[in-house]
Formats: structure tokens, C-alpha cells, sequence
């Protein structure tokens, strides 16, 4: 079912004068990528993610009353706040339904959540069109076959460290996290010190 979480304006996004990225934080981060790479993130200006295998392990666990029960990572929620106050879009493109998935991205005022998703492609195509953004300028995070389509697509395609080596071919970087242990902190902690402005962020804290 297509349908947006809510009506939201956006900021530009930057990036910020090189000389704001010589600092032993935004160093350590950027010296883990190679030049191009760290290029490709400054320009990005909206980020999209799967769910099971890239928020979470990829586990699913029933309660004795048939309820449904993920484990997110508190460090990717904590980036994603920054991520939004950057101007950077941020969702969720995911092919199961889950109350749990919409009580998490509603905690973390995703611009949308997209579940119960067959064809992630098409969509993925229409929050290009909706944002009116170019697909080079969208990073997606996906691990499994269903996500190939997507990671084709767009300009910075990411795959955690633990997806299938078929799907890995596709992405553009391979995070060092494994699924639920930190993939979108991973990518979004690079996105914003490529545009020079996890120095602040950090600073601030």
C-alpha cells in the first residue's frame, strides 16, 4: 500500500569547505573509505534502508501470543536524528509488514515507511520522483535478493558485511557491520563527515 507518513519540507543539503574535515574525528572515520567513495557520500541527499538484515540481524521471533519481535540498535536511531537535521531524506523500503517496524519508524519520524513491499524498485522510483531527486544522489542500504533491483539503481548502493556475496557484487562499499549491529550508523556517520559535518556533531555532544 502506497502512502507517506507525513507532509514534510526539507532543507538543502551541504557540503561543507574541506578545510572543516581536518580533524582526528572526521579523519578516522574518512580513512577507512577510499576517495571515491567518501566523494559519492558528500553528494548524497537522501538515504533508504531495508529492514530485516540491515536494522536488524534479520531474526524473526514470535512471543506465545504470536506477536512479532525485532531488536533495532539505539546507534543507528542516534544518527539517524542527524542525518534529518543535515537535510538528508531517510526511510524505509521493506518487503515484510510489521506493527513493530512502524512503532520504530515513527519513533525515529522517518520521512516514510514503505512495508509488505514486492516490487521495491517501483517504489523506489517513486520516492525519487516524489522528492524530485536524482538517483545518483540516493544511497541505498539492502542485503538480500529482493534488494538487488534498488541497490542497481541507486547512485550509492550498500550492503552490510554479512549479505550474500551475489548481492555484495551490486554495492558500491560492503559496511564493516554485520546486519543490526550498526549498518546505518556506519554509512550515515560517513555521509555526514564527507560533507564536513560530523566535526560539529560530535563537538556538540
Amino acid at each position: 500500500m502506497w502512502k507517506w507518513s507525513r507532509d514534510v519540507s526539507f532543507p538543502k543539503c551541504f557540503v561543507a569547505s574541506r578545510h572543516s574535515q581536518s580533524t582526528p574525528i572526521v579523519k578516522e572515520v574518512l580513512s577507512l573509505y577510499t576517495k571515491s567513495i567518501v566523494k559519492k557520500a558528500g553528494t548524497i541527499k537522501a538515504l533508504v534502508f531495508d529492514v530485516d538484515g540491515v536494522l536488524t540481524d534479520g531474526k524473526i521471533t514470535y512471543d506465545d501470543g504470536g506477536r512479532e519481535l525485532k531488536c533495532f540498535n539505539v546507534r543507528d536511531g542516534q544518527i539517524i536524528a542527524h542525518l534529518k537535521n543535515a537535510g538528508i531524506i531517510v526511510g524505509i523500503i521493506s518487503g515484510r509488514e510489521s506493527e513493530t517496524v512502524s512503532r520504530r519508524a515513527n519513533e525515529l519520524r522517518l520521512e516514510f515507511c514503505h512495508q509488505g513491499i514486492v516490487d521495491k524498485t517501483a517504489v523506489f522510483e517513486k520516492i525519487v520522483e516524489f522528492h524530485k531527486l536524482k538517483k545518483k544522489h540516493v544511497a541505498y542500504i539492502g542485503d538480500d535478493i529482493n534488494d538487488i533491483g534498488v541497490l542497481k539503481l541507486a547512485g550509492f548502493p550498500v550492503c552490510p558485511a554479512d549479505a550474500p556475496a551475489y548481492v555484495k557484487k551490486h554495492a558500491a562499499m560492503t559496511t564493516r557491520s554485520r546486519g543490526g549491529e550498526g549498518v546505518v550508523r556506519e554509512v550515515g556517520d560517513l555521509l555526514l563527515a564527507a560533507k564536513g559535518l560530523l566535526v560539529k556533531i560530535v563537538g556538540s555532544s
